[in-house]
């Protein structure tokens, strides 16, 4: 072997190789590692020393290391560097449904392609290859795609703020969805229609929890974390009462609203406020506590009381279950049906861009689609009938169209 620096050249199983050292963080321990690189195949099998051009390769190999700082900085394996600090830290500073949703990810659709790959061997053509491959073999849509690369993205950001990545721009900044992956299919919403005939199916405190998440549009960890000293009744019929969103509950894990504007105030309907009146009075008018309780007076499960309460009697009526979600997408719906500005809708929805209520929540049924356009055949009509006056640019002439 020809010994180069902290590396050497030497022969194995018919080629010319270079090794080096490099400090390594493994399982959270910094170890030194001595991998090796091919530079090109044995010639001459009875050839012991390697020729002066196999050399040079060599010493370039060592070169572009140190340029890299790989002989004096630490780097570790993709898997070794998500389990043992990226994951403790999303766990540490976020919250605990996007932490469950990371480890997802990592354990579902990249531990098996990645764990092993050398943080700093990695580049967008192998972050695009990865993608690709979970899109032919699980068949997933854009959305979750788009979900994958965002941790990935994550990832990297967090190596180079560990300095376990100092190679410049992001990887995965380049990488695309593949194209053929399916669109993910569109929330849907519920109507009026659905949610009145939901009303008059359901029996308590289904009755309740339904009408308080349609005409509140709050999102189901904040409706498990409403409590009663949080709701300020309206001091007459004819007004408006207030909830105030302090937090969210998401399994057994309180914590506070998505966003900042996620705590605004949510506004209490009359409708709405007589039957959390009997909601109330069914429970023994408590003061505090969770208004969706369960036997143990912790916050009620949404999906349990889907699957005892809600499932079979919504099915019977040939009502489809959208989701909890579905009720905010309704009301935005609704709403907007009404003719009510896009601005206010997303003020009471407690979004911090108009954008995602209108592209995500507000959704236009077919019976919507056909009064609107039969409006619109009413005007054209209309019009047909009414002479429409011309005037040119100085104001002389005008011309009249029948």
């Amino acid at each position: 072997m020809i010994k180069k620096g902290n590396g050497g050249i030497y022969k194995h199983r018919g080629w010319w190789r270079v090794r080096y050292r490099e400090k390594a963080m493994v399982n959270g321990e910094l170890q030194v590692r001595q991998p090796s690189k091919k530079l090109a195949p044995v010639e001459n099998s009875r050839c012991e020393r390697p020729p002066r051009w196999i050399v040079k390769l060599g010493e370039e190999v060592l070169l572009q290391r140190r340029i890299q700082h790989r002989n004096s900085e630490p780097t570790t394996t993709l898997g070794d560097f998500i389990d043992h600090k990226y994951l403790p830290y999303v766990r540490a500073y976020n919250r605990p449904s996007t932490a469950k949703g990371y480890e997802g990810i990592w354990e579902r659709y990249l531990r098996n392609r990645c764990v092993n790959v050398w943080i700093r061997d990695v580049d967008t053509h192998q972050i695009q290859n990865w993608l690709k491959g979970i899109a032919n073999d699980h068949g997933i849509c854009r959305t979750t795609l788009g979900h994958i690369k965002h941790f990935l993205s994550g990832v990297f950001r967090y190596a180079a703020q560990e300095g376990q990545w100092t190679r410049g721009t992001n990887p995965v900044t380049m990488a695309v969805i593949p194209p053929w992956a399916p669109k993910a299919s569109e929330g849907e919403a519920y109507s009026l229609e659905e949610i009145q005939e939901m009303l008059r199916i359901l029996t308590e405190p289904a009755a309740t929890v339904v009408e308080t998440a349609a005409w509140t549009g709050l999102r189901a960890g904040e409706l498990r974390g409403l409590t009663w000293d949080c709701y300020k009744p309206a001091d007459d019929e004819r007004s408006v009462g207030l909830l105030e969103v302090k937090r969210s509950v998401w399994r057994n894990h309180v914590g506070e609203p998505k966003t900042e504007r996620s705590k605004a105030p949510v506004p209490v309907i009359p409708q709405l406020a007589r039957h959390l009146a009997g909601h109330r009075l069914a429970g023994g008018n408590p003061v505090s506590g969770p208004i969706f309780v369960n036997g143990n007076g912790n916050p009620r499960s949404l999906d349990g009381l889907y699957w005892r309460e809600m499932r079979d009697v919504l099915k019977k009526a040939g009502i489809k279950w959208k989701g909890w979600h579905g009720f905010r997408r309704g009301l935005a719906s609704n709403l907007n049906r009404l003719g009510i500005d896009d601005s206010v809708i997303q003020a009471i929805l407690r979004h911090s861009n108009v954008a995602v209520t209108q592209r995500c929540y507000i959704k236009t049924n077919s019976k919507d689609e056909y009064s609107a356009m039969q409006q619109l055949s009413d005007e054209v009509e209309r019009t047909k009938c009414s002479p429409l006056v011309l005037q040119n640019e100085v104001g002389e002439k005008k011309v009249t169209i029948q």
